[in-house]
């Protein structure tokens, strides 16, 4: 009885105040260019493999979702937002292999097995149950699905965002999901020592410039968490 209780949501009203924000910030043109917010959705585009049918959970306003339309046969995303799934019905519009679905990750609207790998990107620390949420992901998957999540890791000092329930340390991440998926394995982008340069005016200014004319310095990924500031986790064999 208890799994079928709606767990509580921290309001997320960025939607309301800047529209498709991750489609402007992510623009190399735009003038709001954010070089690690592109970073956080490339990382996890570089290593799709062409899967057929892909749910995207929590894809506010569907930026993602765009850039994983040419590789797959169908995309299907989930937000609770009533704005984000606004933004993204009008933004995908032309794109006819996606569509957008108001729905709650703790009760995923669709059948058993249906798709071959499920995204979450940087959803999970919104979670106040994601046991919940990824079990629901695990029974929509099929027997030999992957999820691919992304989430910001906890740093000692103070959290990334105030709308956030929870910043997991590595461990903590893995202990959750290991008990889902058969294998699951963290690797971290988002160097910090360039976080550190991008969070000063001087430094802001030389990353963008940086960034749009040659490569994108957040896109570096390694394996020692203390260098990183955010977690990519590849999970398949769904339990």
């Amino acid at each position: 009885m208890e799994d079928r209780l709606s767990p509580k949501h921290i309001p997320f009203d960025k939607y309301d105040d800047m529209g498709a924000y991750h489609w402007d910030q992510c623009d190399r043109r735009s003038r709001n260019y954010n070089p690690p917010l592109e970073a956080r959705y490339r990382v996890l585009v570089d290593k799709l493999q062409g899967e057929n049918r892909v749910l995207d959970v929590g894809c506010g306003d569907g930026y993602l979702m765009s850039l994983i339309s040419a590789l797959s046969e169908d995309v299907i995303g989930i937000d609770t937002d009533h704005s984000g799934v606004r933004q993204a019905d009008r933004k995908l519009k032309s794109l006819r292999n996606c569509r957008v679905v108001q729905a709650s990750c703790y009760e995923v609207p669709f059948d058993d097995g249906s798709f071959d790998l499920v995204l979450m990107t940087d959803v999970f620390e919104h979670l106040e149950r994601p046991d919940l949420s990824i079990r629901e992901i695990c029974r929509v998957l099929t027997t030999n699905g992957s999820l691919m999540l992304t989430t910001p890791k906890w740093r000692p000092d103070r959290r990334w965002d105030h709308r956030h329930w929870k910043e997991y340390r590595p461990d903590e991440l893995m202990d959750i999901l290991s008990a889902h998926f058969s294998l699951v394995t963290l690797t971290f982008f988002w160097p910090i020592r360039w976080s550190r340069m991008y969070s000063t005016r001087l430094g802001w200014r030389a990353i963008r410039m940086w960034t749009r004319y040659l490569n994108n310095p957040f896109l570096q990924e390694g394996s020692d968490a203390q260098s990183y500031g955010q977690i990519f986790a590849l999970c398949s064999g769904p339990r």
